[in-house]
C-alpha cells in the first residue's frame, strides 16, 4: 500500500473511532454494533455501517403491522445490548414491546455530528495535508533535490 493509501485508510479509520465514540458517549452500543463498523480496502477506501444506526439517530415510528424482520432482527440487538449493559432478557422483550407500539425517538448527533461535514472537512484537511507533503517528497525526490 503507498503512502497516500495509508493516508486515506487512516482518515476513514480515525472516521470510524469518532463514530464508535460517539456511540458510546450516548450509551447506545453494543460489541455487535462496533464489529459491524468496518474500513474496507477493496481498491477504494469505505466505511461501512449497519443500516439500523439512522434508526438510532433519526428515531423510529411504531411497528407496522406484517413487517419485515431486520438482519438481525431487532430483538437480538436489543438483547445484545441489554447484556452488556446487565440488564434482564425480559426487559429486553419489554423494550421492544415498548418500540412497537410507540416507536422509538432517536439520539440527534449519534451519526451527523461524528459523519458531518464538520468533522470530516477536519479530518480532510489533517489528510490532504499528509499527502501534499507525500507528493511534494515524491517530487522532489524525483527532480534529485
Amino acid at each position: 500500500m503507498n503512502q497516500t493509501a495509508q493516508i486515506l485508510t487512516t482518515l476513514i479509520t480515525t472516521l470510524k473511532t469518532d463514530l464508535i465514540n460517539s456511540l458510546q458517549s450516548k450509551g447506545i452500543t453494543s460489541s455487535q454494533t462496533i464489529e459491524q463498523i468496518k474500513v474496507i480496502n477493496n481498491g477504494d477506501q469505505q466505511l461501512q455501517i449497519p443500516g439500523y444506526l439512522q434508526i438510532v439517530e433519526k428515531g423510529r415510528g411504531p411497528t407496522s403491522k406484517n413487517p419485515i424482520p431486520g438482519n438481525p432482527p431487532m430483538i437480538q440487538r436489543i438483547q445484545q445490548w441489554c447484556r452488556e449493559k446487565g440488564i434482564s432478557d425480559k426487559a429486553a422483550w419489554a423494550i421492544k414491546t415498548k418500540i412497537d407500539k410507540v416507536g422509538y425517538a432517536g439520539k440527534p448527533g449519534t451519526l451527523s455530528q461524528p459523519l458531518g461535514d464538520e468533522n470530516i472537512n477536519n479530518r480532510l484537511n489533517q489528510a490532504t495535508e499528509l499527502i501534499a507533503h507525500e507528493l511534494l517528497t515524491q517530487i522532489l525526490n524525483s527532480i534529485n533535490i
